[in-house]
Formats: C-alpha cells, sequence, structure tokens
C-alpha cells in the first residue's frame, strides 16, 4: 500500500492492519538498515540473524502469527533476536493498546504484555487494560495518564512513517529476516528456514534442524480473499461501546425475521426456515466500509469448515441498504456462490430486526452482537460486544459446541 498520507491514522493505511485475510510472501530486499532505537528487542545483543516485526496488536493476523514467531526465536537463543516495531492503525482501540505495551516496556515489561494483548483483542479496551496494568504492577495512575497524554505518540508516529514512507509496507504483519521480506502469517517452517539460510551464510551451524524451502510467493487476489480496498474503508472513530438495551433473553424463542439478501435481486432470508434443520448464527454489525466489520465477517469465512461441522448457518445483518451491502461484500469477493454465507439488509423499516431485538442504536445502526439460536428456535447464547472491537470467534465456536453436546 504506497500511501502519501503521513497522517497516524490514515485511512488508506488500514489496510495495514491486517484486513487480508491470506495474502502472503517471500521477497529479498536491500538491507533493513533502519534505527530500531526505543523499539522492544528480545534475544542475543549480538545475534547473527535479527528479526524485525511490524505489527498491530488488534489486528487479528498478528495474533496468529505472535506465538509462533516468539517460539521459532527461542528456539535459536542468542543467535537470534526479535524487534517489534508496532504500528496502531486498525481501529480506535490499536493507539491505545500500543501506548499500554511501550509503558509496559517502560516497566521492561514489553514481553509479559506481548502475547495477552494480542491474546486479548475481544476484550480490548481501557477498563481490561487497567487491570493487566495491575496484572503486571504498573501503576494504575500511569496507565490512565499515558493513554489519555498519549505519551508514546511520537515513537507510534516514527513507526508509522517508518512503515510506509520509509519501507513502503501494506500489509501487517510484515517480518524481516534480516534481508528476507515475509509478508503475512506463515507457519513456523517459513521463519526458520529462513534463519537457517542467513545463518548458513555466516558460517554457522544452525541449532534447529532443516525444514524445505517454501514457496517464494503465496500471493493471493484481494477479490478472492475478503480485502476491502484500502482507499474505502472509513476511519471509525472511537464510539460508546453500547448504545441499546437488548430485548432478547437466553432460553427465549427468537424473533423470527423475513430480509432481503445481496444472493439475487429480490432474494430474502427467512429464519423459520432453518428450524428443525440448522443452528444459526445472526451476526449484527454496524456499518459497511468500516475497519472491525471489514474484518470480523472474513474471519468467519476462514472457519467456515468449523462452523459447517457444527451443522450452523450465519447471518450477517447490517442496517446499510442492499446496494451499499452489495458493493461492500462484492469489494471483498464474498459472494454467497463462492460459499460466503448469507448477507441481509435491515434497512427499511429502519433497522426492525436490530430494533425487535434490542441492539438498535440511537444513531440508526446496530451494535456490534451476536445470537446463537439452535434448531429448535432457541436463543442459546447472547453477545453485545463493544462495538470499538471485534468478539472472539474461538468463544462463539465453543458455544456452538455445547449445542453439539446437548
Amino acid at each position: 500500500m504506497k500511501t502519501r498520507s503521513a497522517g497516524l491514522f490514515s485511512t488508506r493505511m488500514v489496510v495495514l492492519a491486517g484486513l487480508i485475510l491470506l495474502v502472503g510472501g517471500i521477497a529479498v530486499v536491500q538491507a533493513l538498515n533502519v534505527d530500531l532505537t526505543g523499539r522492544p528487542t528480545t534475544g542475543g545483543a549480538a545475534a547473527k540473524v535479527k528479526i524485525v516485526e511490524f505489527s498491530d496488536f488488534m489486528c487479528r493476523h498478528c495474533a496468529k502469527l505472535a506465538p509462533v514467531l516468539h517460539k521459532v526465536v527461542k528456539e535459536y537463543g542468542d543467535l537470534v533476536s526479535l524487534t517489534v516495531v508496532t504500528v496502531a492503525v486498525n481501529g480506535p482501540y490499536s493507539e491505545m493498546a500500543a501506548e499500554f505495551a511501550y509503558t509496559a516496556n517502560d516497566h521492561g515489561k514489553f514481553w509479559d504484555a506481548y502475547e495477552i494483548l494480542f491474546d486479548n483483542q475481544a476484550n480490548m479496551n481501557l477498563d481490561f487494560l487497567v487491570q493487566l496494568g495491575h496484572r503486571l504492577d504498573i501503576p494504575e495512575q500511569e496507565v490512565r495518564q499515558n493513554i489519555d497524554n498519549h505519551a508514546h505518540r511520537p515513537l507510534l508516529r516514527k513507526n508509522f512513517m517508518l512503515a510506509v514512507s520509509q519501507l513502503e509496507l501494506e500489509y501487517t504483519p510484515t517480518v524481516f529476516v534480516n534481508d528476507v521480506k515475509i509478508v503475512g502469517p506463515m507457519e513456523a517452517d517459513y521463519y526458520r528456514y529462513y534463519i537457517n539460510a542467513e545463518l548458513k551464510k555466516l558460517g554457522v551451524v544452525s541449532p534447529v534442524a532443516n525444514v524445505p524451502k517454501p514457496p517464494e510467493n503465496q500471493q493471493t487476489d484481494r477479490h478472492q480473499v475478503g480485502v476491502v480496498p484500502p482507499e474505502l474503508i472509513f476511519p471509525a472513530p472511537l464510539m460508546a461501546p453500547r448504545d441499546s438495551k437488548l430485548k432478547v433473553r437466553v432460553g427465549q424463542r427468537a424473533p423470527d425475521f423475513e430480509l432481503p439478501t445481496i444472493s439475487v435481486a429480490g432474494a430474502k432470508v427467512k429464519l423459520s426456515s432453518f428450524q428443525g434443520q440448522k443452528n444459526v448464527v445472526l451476526t449484527f454489525v454496524p456499518a459497511a466500509w468500516t475497519p472491525n466489520c471489514s474484518a470480523q465477517w472474513p474471519e468467519y469465512n476462514e472457519r467456515k469448515r468449523d462452523f459447517a461441522e457444527l451443522n450452523t448457518v450465519l447471518i450477517g445483518i447490517s442496517t446499510d441498504n442492499v446496494p451499499t451491502l452489495y458493493s461492500w461484500i462484492t469489494s471483498m469477493g464474498m459472494r454467497p456462490e463462492m460459499g460466503w454465507f448469507t448477507f441481509a439488509s435491515d434497512f427499511f423499516p429502519q433497522g426492525r430486526v436490530a430494533k425487535r431485538y434490542g441492539v438498535l442504536r440511537r444513531d440508526g445502526i446496530a451494535e456490534r452482537a451476536l445470537f446463537v439460536i439452535d434448531r429448535q428456535g432457541i436463543i442459546r447464547y447472547i453477545d453485545v460486544h463493544d462495538i470499538n472491537s471485534r468478539p472472539d470467534t474461538r468463544v462463539l465456536l465453543a458455544e456452538l459446541k455445547k449445542l453439539k453436546q446437548n
């Protein structure tokens, strides 16, 4: 993503925050001769192989990579170091999480916070960070003041400029293994192979067994994998986490509805048509063309095999009108005929289904909410989530597994 913007929260920069599903590739670049002062580093001080990871704590693909990369680095002892360069562009909680990470770094506890932050993207908010500060013995006043005052924003701005202007990076995560650039989250052997190759150049025996050379390019067209064109992403501001009053409860029969879908002109989906056959997940999202929404629904497609094994269909619901919803969905290649789930418009009368369930906000958009409905049409799980972050798909699948066990 070549961008001309110098702003920390550039609209075009949103794609750097992990909206890519399966994009990956290998490229040899000129020596990564950049100043990494102030960025947290672990591993040998005189490491033969230096790994630099560009990531965002609210990027779900970075969350996949973090434990893999950290494990690989540990396998090499002092021969390898890992430096993390944090960018903060993926929604309103990104900078807050990054600010906390650098506050933890001031106390020598960046790596304690590193995996915890990635593993709790769905829980991210100020209260969570304050509690994490207590857990890491970081004073609450310092956590709050640093977040309120953007204490580490100068370093975050340097990270942004390094990533975009100097290195012209397009996606997170991007990892450099000395002069080798690896884009996207890869399997552990990708990193092992290139670390071993770098050690071999230096005549150093690797403590890790050789692995086969991976494909050098796994680049996938964005319209096949669910990528919103970055110039069209709206940089959603921080909003009140919740702004509605729930009207249904677990154990109640789910209110039936019929809504138009984007599949073909005039097509509709009726909730009760699945009764006796399938479990249903209703996934309400606030708005098309926004960062978290554009990442949440594609994630469900990545796990579509898991949903199928749990005899579950998904119905995505937005208060956007059909043309807007169609344009957004098709911009990511998310057509139902390609295996994606059903996308329904709750536009007219404005948000009537969201209102019936009690998840219509006062500004006319839906909450970010999930309803699990069993084959008998009974609501078994509800998550009206903080609108500024995405629900944890692992939690949703765990709830569906409970239905399978009953």
